[in-house]
């Protein structure tokens, strides 16, 4: 959906600068660049410095005059081609259209000849070029460059006296240059330095667009490095979670072992003391069964109270003592849920050292709490920390994002956890005043 939008932006945005380019002969004028002058004066003191500065006025005012009509078709192209890639050999004819279409417009509004040439042609071979170029640039921006110094050289050649019988600077002002040009004798000044800079235009414009292709394969190559890179690391990680699974497992038998002999123990022993001990291991026993198919089946879930809950995943997180202000909040009879012990002990976890990674040592705030509301049980932790930037409050649930250098599943996968226990996950966070993230669980009626 994202692709599809961006290529919508693309061809808005391709309309848009057609529309400035037919504006452009209203806004950018031979008068405005003073053009007309500089004739006249290279006219009465023969001066060829005169006539040089009125040839790069004329080839600016051509280049920006077309560079917007030219980057717009190139990204209306660009972008109309990838949101149809069915059409895309068939939408190759939109420079062919688009361009003398907008030549026409421009001289019927305004009374301007805008030439459709051998420059005009040449380019828009270059950008029918371009569109077939995916690999070329990482951005339709960088060929929009390329396009660009590749239109000021093309630009130079209206302004060179021996290729005018063929087809080259047949408007009104380049012409009259290249007869004052004659009339003057700076015809091989002319030609010089107009091919001069056409080849060096053209030349740069490829050099760029080989730096660009090399640039975007390089980082093509290292993304497509890093995703088989994180590719490999979850592949290890599942391998080790499949084999601590299995071990686990194989925990149970030793560990059903022990809970009938404790139990025979406890019937069959005649001392009170011993029953009693036999008893516990029993129901140690018990407590360590529920945690181990809790660990291997994601809906083994239990009733359990809040204040359990949370005091099981503080446990895990003895770095909390370091913060300067950290305490947790319970009502007189913390509620009850019914969720996976073990995951959503987890998920607190996470969401804990993130707070802890978010605020200052010494200044820092984290408060837990549990709030009953409306048959829900609301986990509230918030901190005082650096918070979220605005645009990344949408991202961070995202698997793979993450600001830390991480591998990014930290609260993908709390959302997860959250979800399959039945609740919802919320965030609250302003940049530089902190985070509050709220996790709401259905109300259990009533604790084991």
């Amino acid at each position: 959906m994202l692709r599809k939008v961006l290529h919508n932006r693309f061809i808005v945005s391709g309309i848009l600068l057609i529309l400035l380019g037919l504006l452009a002969p209203l806004l950018l004028t031979v008068k405005l660049f003073g053009i007309f002058p500089l004739m006249v004066e290279s006219l009465d003191l023969s001066s060829s410095g005169a006539l040089m500065l009125a040839c790069f006025k004329l080839v600016v005012l051509n280049t920006l005059r077309a560079l917007p009509l030219y980057s717009g078709t190139l990204l209306l192209a660009q972008g109309v081609g990838a949101f149809f890639p069915n059409a895309a050999k068939s939408l190759l004819i939109i420079p062919l259209v688009v361009i003398p279409l907008a030549y026409e417009l421009v001289k019927l509004f305004y009374g301007i000849a805008y030439d459709l040439g051998i420059p005009a042609i040449s380019l828009i071979l270059a950008i029918l070029l371009m569109t077939r170029l995916e690999n070329m640039t990482r951005k339709v921006l960088h060929k929009i460059l390329v396009l660009g110094l590749l239109l000021f050289g093309v630009e130079w050649l209206d302004i060179v006296p021996m290729l005018s019988s063929y087809g080259f600077g047949r408007g009104e002002v380049s012409t009259d240059l290249k007869k004052i040009a004659e009339f003057l004798e700076f015809e091989d000044l002319l030609n010089i330095t107009g091919l001069a800079l056409f080849f060096i235009c053209a030349a740069n414009s490829f050099i760029l667009a080989q730096l660009l292709s090399i640039y975007t394969r390089d980082l093509r190559i290292a993304e497509q490095n890093r995703l088989y890179s994180e590719l490999r690391l979850q592949s290890l990680e599942n391998r080790s979670l499949r084999e601590m699974q299995s071990l686990v497992h194989d925990l149970k038998t030793p560990l059903t072992s022990v809970q009938g002999l404790a139990g025979v123990l406890a019937i069959s022993s005649g001392e009170a003391q011993h029953r009693q001990y036999a008893s516990r291991i029993v129901d140690a026993c018990e407590t360590m069964s529920i945690m181990i198919s809790e660990m291997l089946c994601d809906d083994t879930r239990q009733i359990i109270s809040s204040r359990e809950l949370i005091e099981y995943a503080t446990a895990h997180v003895p770095e909390l003592s370091s913060i300067r202000s950290y305490r947790v909040e319970l009502p007189e009879e913390p509620p009850c849920v019914i969720v996976n012990r073990i995951k959503m002990s987890r998920a607190l976890i996470n969401l804990l050292e993130n707070a802890m990674d978010a605020v200052d040592p010494v200044h820092g705030e984290i408060t837990l709490s549990v709030v009953r509301m409306d048959a829900a049980v609301h986990l509230e932790i918030a901190d005082n920390g650096v918070g979220i930037l605005p645009g990344h409050s949408e991202l961070v649930w995202e698997p793979g994002f993450s600001t830390k250098q991480s591998s990014g599943f930290g609260l993908s996968f709390v959302k997860e956890i959250v979800e399959k226990n039945g609740g919802t996950i919320r965030m609250e966070s302003l940049e530089r005043c902190g985070t509050r993230m709220v996790i709401t669980l259905p109300e259990a009626l009533a604790c084991d």
